[in-house]
């Protein structure tokens, strides 16, 4: 018998089961957003920890978080936040989303980075993700039974193509930058400089001005070297561990959390691996089956016939294909 993840579903959109459907509702829609306000979306597991990274070094000038409580409560989820919680931090502002362009109140003044990640990585990496984290219940949930819930698009936030067409419809608004996973690991310094760019003049000045020293603390700290050994342990010191009478819920997201925990862990459900785990790039093509690879072209071809959306990805086939040897080891 099939195990499927166990999720909230709030107007008609799975999300984690401890998402508060008022929350959910009302800062994406109603949040105002201002100049400088940065929002990094993606669909889950494309990039976002790392775009989130770099825009928040910039933006503090070369200066990385070292705690949790630091780095949660100054890089909130768009869905997952309260309106006050939102307001009352520091400017600039970093929010991530996973939402699709139509279900957030877009601004002509705010600046959007979208990340976009290859479905064949994606799936693997969401499995991965969702198994991390006990309040799914999917810890010892398969990884085939996961890969036909995301081709069908019965995954949290739901359909990966429709979250990226959504975007890429967008991409040419002079307030989106739009990126691939792929070409961010590629160059780091490329990315990081496209990036200060795109968040203004004084931010790109800012870290090639004296021997571009802030750019070489942007690449530190937004390494995969370094977010393993820090944000790997926010993570795990936050949501994989069961949470004790004396935690005071900050939110209503984090109040439900502490309950779907509590039951969690009284099903037996423990976090597996970290938060962030080999963040590579052709992984997908040595752990999907053949029979599963060709399903997933399948779908490409159904939910992008009238885009060339793929077309991302085209001139990176072959150092896909040279990575998925690298993924082996």
């Amino acid at each position: 018998m099939s195990k499927k993840p166990f999720y909230e579903e709030i107007d008609g959109m799975f999300t984690p089961p401890n998402f508060v459907p008022e929350v959910f509702r009302e800062a994406p829609m109603s949040f105002k957003l201002e100049p400088e306000d940065v929002i990094v979306a993606t669909y889950p597991k494309c990039g976002t920890t790392l775009t989130q990274q770099i825009v928040a070094v910039i933006l503090r000038k070369g200066k990385p978080f070292l705690t949790a409580e630091e780095y949660f409560g100054s890089l909130p989820f768009l869905e997952a936040a309260t309106m006050e919680e939102l307001s009352a931090l520091e400017k600039p502002r970093c929010i991530k989303t996973h939402l699709p362009f139509d279900r957030i109140k877009f601004s002509s003044e705010a600046k959007y980075i979208y990340v976009a990640r290859h479905p064949e990585d994606c799936v693997v990496s969401f499995y991965h993700h969702t198994r991390f984290f006990p309040i799914y219940h999917f810890t010892d949930g398969s990884f085939d039974d996961y890969f036909e819930l995301f081709i069908k698009g019965e995954v949290d936030w739901n359909d990966y193509f429709d979250n990226l067409l959504s975007w890429y419809e967008h991409r040419n608004e002079p307030n989106i930058l739009f990126l691939t996973y792929e070409k961010m690991l590629a160059n780091p310094r490329d990315a990081c400089l496209q990036i200060a760019r795109f968040l203004g003049e004084d931010h790109y000045n800012g870290l090639v001005d004296n021997d571009e020293k802030i750019l070489k603390k942007v690449m530190e700290y937004s390494s995969l070297e370094f977010m393993k050994k820090t944000v790997n342990r926010f993570w795990s010191e936050q949501f994989t561990k069961k949470p004790s009478g004396n935690v005071l819920p900050r939110s209503p997201v984090i109040k439900k959390y502490i309950e779907v925990m509590k039951q969690a862990a009284e099903l037996g459900h423990v976090h597996h691996g970290d938060f962030i785990r080999k963040g590579v790039v052709g992984e997908g093509k040595i752990q999907l089956s053949e029979d599963q690879l060709q399903k997933l072209n399948k779908r490409i071809l159904e939910k992008t016939s009238h885009s060339d959306v793929m077309n991302l990805w085209k001139t990176d086939a072959q150092n896909r294909l040279k990575m998925s040897d690298f993924c082996k080891t």
